[in-house]
């Protein structure tokens, strides 16, 4: 599943609304299917609210995994941290085991995030960076997690470098009380043929995410659409 705020970066200085539509094929080791991904991004003068979902094409008779999460900034004005917002947010979603001729539904667990965030500069990029609490369905004590994003252009606008970084804390193998952390960057690099139209690809690296609790890494080739 991919957590793809990155277009909020792209979008937010300008004040667009626009609506983003990917196609990966998944490369890495037992991933050799098809993802597809909408995104929804809508700005206004209190802030602004994104949505994306995800669909996993795993299965011969249809989507192996639906995700979705909606979340919602509000501007704070100060006068010290320039582009503090309060940010909320709400995950969930379901998937399919690849089992044949049946499958067996599981839930993902939902989350509720809340928090801080602001941008940080370096050099040529900015880093978006969110400071979340996040409550996850069947886990005990607090749960955080730490988000950063980041977009740049290059060679006049043909080539795209964006991505993020998600760290946070969740619970062990369903046991309520014990938990570990989990790692998950998806860079991507995109040619861009015209304003609305990019190939590319994105990779994939995690350490403690399902279903492998190693390091992964999981490359795809991507076309998007944006309008």
């Amino acid at each position: 599943m991919r957590k793809l705020l990155f277009t909020i970066c792209l979008l937010y200085g300008f004040g667009l609304s626009a609506q983003e539509l990917q196609l990966h094929y998944d490369m890495g080791k037992d991933r050799e299917y098809f993802t597809g991904t909408f995104e929804i991004f809508k700005p206004d003068r209190l802030g602004s609210t994104f949505m994306f979902t995800d669909f996993d094409f795993n299965r011969t008779d249809g989507a192996s995994l639906a995700y979705f999460e909606i979340a919602r900034k509000f501007n704070i004005p100060n006068k010290a941290i320039e582009g503090l917002n309060y940010h909320i947010e709400y995950n969930d979603g379901f998937l399919i085991t690849a089992d044949k001729p049946l499958g067996v539904g599981i839930p993902i667990q939902r989350s509720v995030l809340t928090g801080i965030g602001f941008p940080i500069k370096l050099g040529g990029f900015t880093l978006n960076t969110s400071y979340l609490y996040k409550w996850i369905h069947g886990s005990n004590g607090f749960d955080g997690q730490f988000t950063m994003v980041w977009f740049k252009n290059f060679a006049n606008d043909k080539l795209t470098f964006r991505g993020f970084m998600d760290f946070w804390s969740d619970p062990l193998g369903g046991d309520k009380k014990h938990k570990h952390a989990v790692f998950m960057t998806e860079p991507q690099l995109m040619y861009n043929i015209n304003s609305t139209f990019s190939l590319g690809s994105e990779i994939e690296v995690s350490k403690n995410f399902v279903p492998s609790r190693k390091w992964s890494v999981c490359p795809t080739a991507m076309v998007r659409w944006v309008w």
